[in-house]
């Protein structure tokens, strides 16, 4: 907690102390195509500061492009800027994630305003990365409402992620994929796309989240909104004042079969919401990393595996694997360099008979869920809302083309994968099916089905570093 001042004085004193390459607001010649539904008058129009028809905040009205101008004293930035080029604290695992004063105007620099605001870092390797690799690395940052006045909002919300990871180049992943799991009523965080300004400066894009707290739990879940939520199954977020059953999370993690997760995990919906991972084609969540997911604890119906941090999904693939839209529904890691492997409770369902075919019988019910029409809809109406603020970021890593090509081939992502998963359905059906290397195993099931020594069944070979018998184990059961 701090007090606040009111910093109406930065916009003056504090302009142009920004110490990364910015654009002036005035530098943003003619209307912005992605603000057009505000007309040319000067910035987004005003919220209704009325929930929407999805239940979410009118912040996140997908018609409109906000725009967030926020003042913050040039000490604070420095301290800041200082922060965010700490990148051995951040590999250490203890980010600095202090909040600075700063006022917040919405939709233009005389728009509503909020005096006592606060601003810190947010994210991990993502963080690393851009300070490393970028010439104008861009910061991912949290706005608060609540750190003045612990029961604080503005439109609704507690808190507002600002996130845009270098890898993200269509700038459009959190959106669309929030968007589609909220319409599947998984819980996520209500998101669109902002502007952020800082002291009268164009700092970047993002796509702007709601916080991932207790109110949003209550929203997907009013008959048990109490219950621990878990960040990667082991980072504890206090949801409301529920005490950890620490004895029920230890025997989770001893979890290596399906008989020991009985009873202590809901595995009809997680393995629907690894389903759903598999249908948006991440790349780092829980299926297609094994870490980047949230653990709720229901309480008699155990723990429900949920999605976060969404930007590794539709085109993402296409730029950090040999793969676009045909990444295995199962074997997702095989192919790939690098990145973590599958976690152990992934393993037991696949490695489960019964349970391989729920989760078929799974991505099957997705499959119906997935408007490829309404999806490529989004894409087209949203990369068009934003696409001059795209050109105008100073700090993104893509190029313009290559923004463009990453929203061309996110579109083709979302009709080619649900087609791709079609075909692999069928055949874990038993409807066709093709066996590239001729080891009597359809390629549904081989984990490398160009290679005929590799299959389901076969001796694993102990030091060859192949996992020869598609268990999801290299060199299982050797000395």
């Amino acid at each position: 907690m701090y007090n606040n001042p009111d910093l109406g004085f930065a916009r003056e004193q504090g302009r142009g102390t920004v110490k990364r390459s910015v654009v002036r607001a005035s530098a943003l010649v003619g209307c912005l195509s992605a603000i057009a539904a505000a007309g040319c008058d000067g910035g987004s129009p005003p919220p209704s500061k009325e929930l929407l028809s999805d239940g979410c905040s009118d912040l996140f009205d997908q018609n409109i492009l906000q725009q967030y101008w926020i003042d913050i004293h040039e000490d604070d930035l420095d301290s800041l800027d200082k922060e965010f080029h700490d990148t051995a604290a951040v590999l250490a695992g203890q980010p600095p994630e202090n909040f600075h004063p700063i006022v917040l105007h919405l939709g233009s620099e005389t728009g509503e305003t909020v005096k006592d605001a606060a601003i810190r870092l947010k994210g991990q390797s993502s963080w690393v990365q851009t300070v490393m690799l970028d010439p104008n690395p861009k910061m991912q940052v949290v706005i608060a409402f609540d750190q003045t006045d612990p029961n604080g909002s503005f439109h609704g919300v507690s808190k507002l992620g600002f996130d845009m990871p270098r890898s993200d180049w269509s700038f459009l992943h959190d959106r669309l994929a929030n968007t589609w799991w909220r319409q599947r009523a998984v819980m996520s965080p209500c998101t669109n796309s902002g502007m952020l300004f800082i002291n009268g400066n164009y700092y970047g894009l993002y796509d702007v989240e709601d916080h991932v707290g207790h109110h949003l739990v209550k929203e997907f879940f009013p008959d048990d909104p109490n219950g621990n939520l878990f960040k990667g199954g082991a980072t504890p977020d206090q949801n409301a004042s529920t005490p950890i059953d620490s004895a029920k999370l230890q025997s989770f993690w001893a979890a290596t079969t399906v008989q020991a997760m009985t009873g202590i995990v809901d595995l009809d919906a997680s393995v629907a919401e690894w389903a759903g991972d598999a249908m948006l084609n991440n790349g780092d969540g829980y299926y297609g990393g094994s870490h980047n997911f949230y653990l709720y604890d229901q309480g008699q119906k155990g723990y429900l595996w949920l999605p976060a941090d969404t930007d590794s999904t539709f085109d993402w693939l296409s730029q950090n694997s040999p793969f676009t839209f045909d990444d295995h529904p199962i074997y997702w890691w095989e192919g790939r360099i690098g990145g973590d492997g599958p976690g152990q409770h992934w393993l037991a369902v696949m490695n489960d008979p019964t349970w391989r075919q729920r989760y078929v019988d799974a991505i099957a019910a997705q499959l119906d869920h997935w408007d490829v029409a309404q999806i490529q809809g989004w894409i087209d109406a949203w990369s068009q809302q934003i696409a001059q603020a795209v050109a105008n970021d100073p700090h993104k890593m893509a190029t313009t083309d290559q923004w463009q090509a990453a929203v061309a081939m996110a579109r083709d992502v979302a009709q080619r994968r649900s087609d791709f998963l079609r075909d692999f359905v069928a055949c874990e059906r038993g409807q066709g099916g093709a066996d590239a290397d001729g080891d009597g195993v359809p390629w549904c099931n081989d984990c490398r089905d160009g290679d005929p020594s590799v299959h389901p069944g076969a001796a694993e070979v102990c030091g060859n570093g192949v996992d020869d018998d598609c268990n999801g184990v290299i060199d299982d059961g050797c000395p």
